[in-house]
């Protein structure tokens, strides 16, 4: 034990030239299982399913035309948020740039966003092996196989695909370079990517000393005013208004796969306020049971995404994948853990499925009420999951800690 703390101890590059010389096996069989895999997903939506299966444009799945749009304004020079609607942080936008730039083909789109989601999962074995290279190996293979993972940047070409990445490379590079600026600098740059990187933030300010507090404070403030201030100078009403309904949800219609939406679709809605009030007060308490029992930052991020895919009420599909990409490593030691996400990721997908059939089209069927209330039951089941991995994460320590 005295060994591994003391290799855990050293330097990253240090710490590179200690590691097994398997290690590129496995990265190389991690990258060609993955390439292989998201290969074969990709001929068969290009072959079968969106020429045999995907063949009503009303009922489009993927969110692509929204993507060309904003892109092309990049490349003509415009501005986002004044020159085209864009409900989203800026920085996806000039992400989203090369696969329009080179045709925006929905295999354009395919090809890049399954890039992400390889570099992906290599991140994960490559930085987590420096605490234990197996684990690392399981935690990448079981995030690349989870069903999510596979539609995400396939059939359903979503650019969460590429925001995965964002998201957990900060946690990757506190568990590998224990660099508390670099974490705090990744996930600054993060938020203005999608929102889901603002879970990372408070989790590390609950680990600073007072010194230390005002000066991550002004990393996260000038990334913050070096990334928006463009956008608040020449499109400030636009951008403002881009804050608010993505924050807030103001001024958009209630959307996705949550309990809490499926509810809404029947009649029997709860205010979103008060969801989102419910959620705060719940992020408090854990970040005071966090603050006092010490939490690793892995931990409480955990749980706080965890409470906010219970409570949230605007939660959509390709969301999960930022849940189990910090999940699935966390949890890798426990089976019944593991099988509890898997199970979250086929229900999930089964909720999608029928949202889009009968909820976002409303498409008339004799059999409309049986789906939603399979819908309904599958997203309690997973809230039900989410509950049980919530009380684990709590009670228990994992490697990650």
């Amino acid at each position: 034990m005295s060994e591994i703390n003391t290799y855990i101890a050293l330097p990253f590059r240090e710490q590179d030239k200690m590691l097994n010389p398997s290690r590129k096996n496995k990265m190389a069989a991690l990258l060609l299982i993955s390439s292989v895999v998201l290969s074969i997903l990709i001929s068969a939506d290009r072959l079968y399913v969106d020429s045999e299966i995907n063949t009503d444009p009303s009922t489009d799945h993927t969110d692509n035309q929204l993507y060309i749009n904003r892109a092309r304004t990049i490349l003509d020079g415009k501005l986002l948020y004044k020159d085209v609607d864009t409900q989203t942080p800026p920085l996806v936008n000039y992400l989203l740039v090369p696969p329009v730039y080179f045709g925006a083909s929905p295999l354009a789109f395919e090809i890049y966003f399954s890039f992400f989601i390889i570099l992906t999962a290599l991140a994960i074995f490559y930085f987590l092996s420096y605490r234990d290279e197996r684990k690392a190996f399981f935690s990448a293979i079981a995030f690349l196989l989870i069903p999510t993972t596979l539609v995400v940047p396939t059939f359903a070409r979503q650019d969460e695909a590429m925001v995965v990445f964002f998201f957990i490379l900060p946690m990757l590079l506190l568990i590998a370079n224990k660099s508390r600026y670099m974490y705090m600098s990744f996930s600054s740059i993060g938020v203005w990517i999608k929102m889901h990187s603002i879970f990372l933030i408070p989790p590390m300010f609950l680990k600073l000393k007072e010194k230390e507090i005002a000066k991550h404070a002004l990393i996260v403030s000038a990334v913050s005013i070096a990334i928006t201030l463009p956008f608040m100078l020449l499109a400030f009403k636009q951008f403002m208004w881009h804050l608010k309904f993505y924050f807030f949800g103001e001024g958009g219609e209630l959307e996705g796969i949550s309990f809490w939406r499926i509810l809404d679709a029947q009649g029997y809605g709860i205010p979103g306020e008060a969801l989102i009030a419910v959620m705060m007060v719940a992020f408090l308490f854990v970040y005071y049971v966090a603050y006092k029992r010490k939490f690793s930052i892995w931990k409480t991020v955990s749980l706080t995404l965890i409470l906010y895919f219970i409570i949230y009420p605007k939660i959509h599909y390709e969301y999960f994948l930022m849940l189990f990409a910090v999940l699935l490593p966390y949890l890798m030691e426990n089976k019944k853990m593991v099988t509890s996400v898997y199970t979250i990721s086929l229900l999930s997908g089964l909720t999608l499925l029928i949202e889009q059939r009968y909820l976002d089209w409303g498409i008339a069927s004799a059999h409309r009420g049986i789906f939603i209330s399979v819908a309904a039951a599958s997203m309690l089941a997973i809230d039900i999951l989410l509950i049980f991995i919530l009380r684990h994460a709590f009670t228990h320590e994992t490697w990650l800690d």
